[in-house]
C-alpha cells in the first residue's frame, strides 16, 4: 500500500513538472513568434545637443581635475617659474655679448633643475597643463633668447622684442592658470 502511494506521488510530481515545462516552452515559443516592439522615435537634433552637452561636461571635469592637480603641486610650479624668470632676468641684465655667453653656459644647470622639478610635478607629463609652456620657455632661454639678446646689444632690437613677447605671453598664461588653480575648490 505504501509502495502504491509512493508511485502515485512520484507520478503526480512528474506530471506537474512536465506540464510546467511544456507551458514555459509554449510561452517562449509564443514570445519568439511576436514581433519586437517598435523602437522609440529618435530626434537627431536633440541627440546631437545631448552629445555636445556631455562633451562639454567632460571637458569641464577634465579642466577641474587638472586645476586641482596643479594646485596640489603649487610649490614646485613656483620653483620652476622662479628658475625660468631668474634666468631671463640675468640675460636682461647682461651688458655685453661675453656676459650673455657666460650666462648661457650656466643654462644647462638651470635646465636640469627645471627638469627635476617637472619630474616631481608630473612624471608621465599627462596631468599638468603647464609643462609644454615650461618646455618652450626653457628652450627659448637656452637658444633663442641669448642670440636675440646679443643682437639687441649690437643694435638689432626686433629679435629680442619678438622672443620677449612670446615669453611674456606664456608667463601670463602660466600665472593665470596657477591663480585659477589656487582658487579652485574641492568637489
Amino acid at each position: 500500500m505504501r509502495r502504491a502511494l509512493a508511485v502515485v506521488a512520484v507520478a503526480a510530481v512528474l506530471a506537474t513538472v512536465s506540464g510546467c515545462r511544456r507551458t514555459s516552452v509554449a510561452v517562449a515559443a509564443d514570445a519568439k513568434s511576436q514581433p519586437p516592439p517598435p523602437p522609440l522615435p529618435e530626434d537627431p537634433v536633440l541627440g546631437a545637443k545631448a552629445t555636445a552637452q556631455w562633451r562639454e561636461h567632460l571637458a569641464f571635469e577634465e579642466r577641474e581635475r587638472k586645476l586641482h592637480y596643479d594646485r596640489d603641486r603649487m610649490k614646485d610650479h613656483r620653483a620652476v617659474l622662479k628658475l625660468l624668470i631668474g634666468t631671463r632676468a640675468r640675460y636682461d641684465r647682461a651688458r655685453s655679448a661675453a656676459a650673455v655667453i657666460a650666462i648661457k653656459a650656466r643654462v644647462p644647470e638651470t635646465a636640469e633643475a627645471v627638469r627635476r622639478r617637472v619630474e616631481r610635478i608630473d612624471h608621465w607629463r599627462v596631468n599638468s597643463n603647464l609643462l609644454a609652456d615650461y618646455d618652450v620657455m626653457l628652450n627659448a632661454l637656452a637658444e633663442a633668447y641669448p642670440a636675440a639678446r646679443i643682437k639687441f646689444i649690437e643694435g638689432d632690437r626686433a629679435p629680442l622684442l619678438a622672443v620677449r613677447a612670446e615669453l611674456d605671453r606664456r608667463q601670463k598664461a602660466i600665472d593665470q592658470w596657477l591663480k585659477e588653480a589656487a582658487e579652485s575648490e574641492d568637489e
